[in-house]
């Protein structure tokens, strides 16, 4: 029986699978917290960081051009905005978190794809860590997409923010244009203030069925 890929209006159950499988990572509380202008030290309860996943996949859903895809009765889930459909980059008012993780993405993002070459943007993607895994549903998802953006003749960007979503990527086709760090003299790896902390590793992919042919390096 084949693998269904829908897009879904279903932005709770979506969201809880996002939760669940970005529960884990300390890198993405960091993010949302700076997103969302939370102190590092203040108190900041899973619920209140579900909660923002749960605007950001409802943002996703009233976005014109975003999608919300589901795989194997929401196994896995992904976030993604279609070409020229995309968010504007909003500004946090922390310079340091805005110059790293805004102002200079933006500014690889431009000197990688060239003029004119559209390309989709892949927000999240996780599989629910709390229901028994589904063979295939992220490779679904990516199959899908990829198959789009050759269609289109587009790239495909996201950020990978662990060492094994960066292999991940790189199974299906994503190289790294850019590497840098976040939050380094604010947090430790666990996200926990940390004047001399190493902060979190982020690498910046790309796909396009032509590669470097048309990337710029």
């Amino acid at each position: 029986m084949s693998i269904q890929l829908n897009i879904t209006d279903d932005v709770d159950r979506a969201a809880d699978v996002l939760n669940n499988a970005f529960s884990p990572s300390h890198c993405s509380d960091f993010i949302f917290k700076k997103f969302f202008n939370i102190s590092l030290d203040e108190k900041c309860s899973r619920a209140r960081i579900k909660a923002i996943i749960h605007y950001y996949t409802a943002l996703y859903h009233d976005l014109d051009g975003g999608d919300i895809v589901e795989v194997n009765d929401f196994d896995a889930v992904a976030l993604f905005s279609t070409p020229g459909k995309h968010l504007p980059p909003t500004l946090t008012g922390d310079a340091k978190f805005d110059k790293e993780f805004i102002t200079d993405i933006s500014k690889r993002k431009k000197e990688v794809i060239p003029e004119g070459v559209p390309y989709y943007y892949l927000f999240m993607i996780g599989r629910d860590l709390k229901g028994p895994h589904k063979k295939g549903s992220v490779k679904k998802i990516f199959e899908t997409y990829k198959e789009k953006a050759d269609k289109d003749n587009a790239a495909i960007v996201l950020e990978s923010i662990a060492d094994h979503a960066t292999s991940v990527y790189e199974y299906f086709g994503f190289k790294n244009y850019l590497t840098y760090t976040i939050g380094k003299g604010e947090v430790n790896s666990k996200g926990e203030p940390d004047s001399t902390g190493e902060g979190f590793t982020v690498k910046l992919m790309f796909y396009h069925k032509d590669g470097e042919k048309v990337l710029r390096p």
